[in-house]
């Protein structure tokens, strides 16, 4: 019988890997946690839900979800796919920026200007290359009835 560690508590100095991503001209952070794996549009085939290994990730139109413009394939676009718990789904992106580690201090919490159900999408702020990385909810983006 296999018997587990407990599960630690990350502290603000423990620390966290995030995808940076551009969509609709936007800077989005997606914890690495949630993310198992970038295809190109070739990798990902014709299909519109990816199957890799036998699993397959739902399309989800996070720019219509998120009210920004639908960018359009061009030659960085990448399709990330994500999974958190039983949930998976695939997500295209206009291009991937990189993969930054900070602590969870350096996520700062959304400005009170965030007052609807915006708060649910996003779950803090990140400073990156003299802007910010609005750090998205792997549990809202994957979760079907998430529009609200």
């Amino acid at each position: 019988m296999d018997i587990r560690e407990p599960m630690e508590t990350p502290s603000p100095a423990s620390p966290s890997r995030f995808l940076i991503v551009t969509l609709g001209g936007r800077y989005l952070a997606l914890d690495a946690e949630s993310i198992c794996g970038l295809l190109t549009f070739e990798e990902a085939g014709n299909d519109k839900d990816p199957m890799i290994h036998g699993i397959m990730y739902g399309a989800i139109n996070l720019a219509d979800r998120l009210s920004l413009p639908n960018d359009r394939g061009g030659a960085n676009t990448r399709i990330v796919l994500l999974s958190k718990r039983e949930m998976r789904g695939s997500v295209r992106v206009t291009t991937v920026e990189g993969l930054l580690e900070l602590s969870l201090s350096q996520v700062l919490p959304l400005p009170m200007q965030f007052r609807g159900p915006e708060r649910h999408w996003y779950q803090g702020m990140i400073l990156f290359a003299k802007s910010i990385a609005l750090v998205l909810n792997a549990t809202w983006v994957l979760n079907e009835e998430g529009s609200g």
